[in-house]
């Protein structure tokens, strides 16, 4: 307004996104003061007088005014035209000294207020006394336009500098909403209005933000499109994908494939976001299932040896049919690296799966490498699960040089903590002269070995997969040997390791020969009871004479029948 310097507060955004007024003020409050909204601003009569006094006595050129202090509390804001006539008044004033005048201002005040609904409309936007000369219309012309383009801006439309991050907070914000309307972005609920440029402290984007935090218990796939990846390598992000992918349309997985597949490696090695590609290969359709597998073409190896990619080489290898010409190649992929693999606490299980699900003819390369390494991969933790495999899924032409390996090394195997499962493996499904050249090495060892922690185990096994004539011999040695003065089998009940043995002999003796084991371990009864491991042979005896009803006359027990 011509003639009249219009001074208003120094004003700034504080880190909440409150607009702070005055803040170098000495006001009676000692703070600043900042703007809230809705509540409309009341000021007294005589205060408003006072002001309307103030400023007109500033504007005569009154000595010590609020308007010649720049360093005050209160400065002036835009640029005052020089007065060449300092007695001469203003052509457009504010209609007589009333504060609560009716008169519009001049055009050039009818830019947008501090808090209008409108840039055209500052007669209606007053801080709620009256039609036209509000203090809130003068404010907002003051403040150079706040809310034409969503910020703060020194008059001139560039943002001004304040609070960190003031400037561009609210660009986004539509040139007809108010700061405080419903419809304004600074109090925006709808998550569609989220963008990836939105990011909390935590450093995820607001939309993962406000679903980790149950804001959203209802979002659906669909909804958190452009934020697929993240959602991915996210522990409850994934977790929500991978429920959803199982019962999701056709149309929604292909919505999460598009946003996965450029970055398919980045997820199968990440600790949450391998998961997400491991639902794809077992709900996607085949087309998925083999753009996935390109992806993983050239990185088999590296992938294999890695904790997360391991289980995503393994979950391609189950559900891609192996007739598909990708899988022989990513098996190949391994050749020249397999003892790596086998050794390796997660390439082994690739190899176990490729063993398992990819046509044996495929994986001759696997056997080759094995040649002269059979007694070392069996007393390896993970070899020997490859070798036990091997025997179960291979063809015969192809397990025949690794049994013949181990037929040479028997006697260490059994006696292996390793080795051992290997043996047991060979016992429970190899062939009938694979099991007969076992038994073989174990007969005339029986007590040494029923009395060792590893070897023990595979004595049991003789015992059940032996054949008839096999189990009545081990039986037999037992029964008839003596060691020192007392008999094998006396030393075998008290024994932690061999009273096992000797109850799966009980449990799978003829009726003839069980009938020997019993009346062998009779006169022992009461010596047995002193001894732990002795009790279980009591205990395993009357439990089956009772169940099958046999009687071999009295065990020798206590009067009430409890041993």
């Amino acid at each position: 307004m011509p003639g009249y310097p219009v001074l208003a507060p120094a004003a700034y955004y504080d880190q909440t996104g409150a607009l702070v007024v005055n803040a170098g003020a000495r006001n009676g409050l000692g703070a600043p003061v900042r703007l809230v909204a809705p509540a409309p601003v009341i000021i007294s009569s005589s205060a408003a007088q006072a002001a309307v006094a103030a400023a007109a006595a500033s504007a005569n050129g009154a000595a010590g005014g609020l308007a010649g202090t720049t360093n005050g509390p209160f400065r002036p804001l835009g640029t005052q035209q020089p007065q060449p006539q300092p007695q001469q008044q203003p052509n457009n004033s504010l209609a007589s000294s009333s504060f609560y005048g009716n008169n519009s201002l001049s055009s050039n005040s009818q830019s947008t207020s501090l808090f209008s609904q409108g840039s055209a409309q500052p007669a209606n936007t007053s801080l709620g006394f009256g039609s036209s000369n509000s203090l809130g219309a003068t404010l907002g012309s003051a403040l150079g336009g706040f809310g034409t383009a969503g910020g703060l801006t020194n008059g001139s439309g560039r943002y001004i500098s304040a609070a960190p991050g003031a400037e561009a907070k609210y660009r986004s914000a539509s040139s007809a909403s108010s700061l405080f309307s419903p419809s304004s972005t600074l109090f925006s609920s709808s998550r569609l209005r989220y963008g990836m440029s939105d990011v909390m402290p935590s450093g995820r984007s607001r939309l993962l933000e406000d679903f980790r935090n149950n804001r959203y218990p209802n979002l659906q796939l669909r909804e958190i499109a452009g934020h697929i990846m993240e959602f991915s390598q996210d522990q409850h992000g994934s977790r929500f994908i991978q429920l959803k992918l199982e019962r999701a349309t056709p149309a929604e997985r292909q919505l999460v494939f598009n946003e996965i597949l450029q970055a398919a490696y980045q997820l199968m090695v990440d600790v949450f976001g391998n998961y997400v590609i491991q639902k794809f290969f077992e709900f996607g359709s085949l087309e998925q299932k083999l753009a996935l597998a390109e992806r993983i073409r050239g990185h088999v190896l590296s992938l294999a040896l890695q904790m997360y990619g391991c289980r995503v080489i393994q979950k391609a290898l189950e559900f891609i049919p192996s007739d598909q010409q990708v899988i022989n190649e990513m098996v190949r992929e391994l050749d020249g690296h397999v003892l790596k693999c086998v050794k390796d606490q997660n390439g082994n299980h690739v190899v176990q799966k490729c063993i398992e699900c990819v046509q044996p003819q495929s994986l001759q390369f696997i056997i080759d490498a094995f040649k002269g390494q059979v007694f070392a991969l069996s007393t390896h933790p993970y070899g020997c699960r490859v070798i036990q495999r091997i025997l179960e899924h291979c063809l015969p032409d192809q397990t025949l040089p690794i049994l013949e390996e181990l037929h040479q090394h028997t006697e260490q195997l059994v006696q292996d903590q390793y080795g051992n499962y290997v043996i047991q493996h060979v016992l429970e499904h190899g062939r009938p002269e694979d099991k007969s050249k076992i038994v073989a090495e174990i007969r005339g060892n029986v007590l040494v070995l029923s009395q060792h922690k590893f070897a023990s185990n595979v004595v049991e096994k003789c015992v059940t997969h032996a054949s008839r004539t096999e189990r009545a011999v081990l039986i037999d040695e037992v029964c008839t040997m003596n060691d020192g003065p007392h008999s094998a089998l006396y030393t075998m009940m008290k024994d932690q390791y061999a009273n096992y043995v000797v109850q799966k002999m009980i449990d799978v003796a003829e009726p003839a020969q069980r009938k020997i084991v019993m009346h062998k371990i009779r006169p022992h009864i009461a010596t047995l009871r002193k001894y732990t491991y002795g009790k279980h042979i009591l205990a395993k005896l009357e439990k089956y004479y009772m169940k099958n009803g046999v009687d071999l006359g009295p065990i020798c027990g206590p009067p009430n029948g409890i041993i």
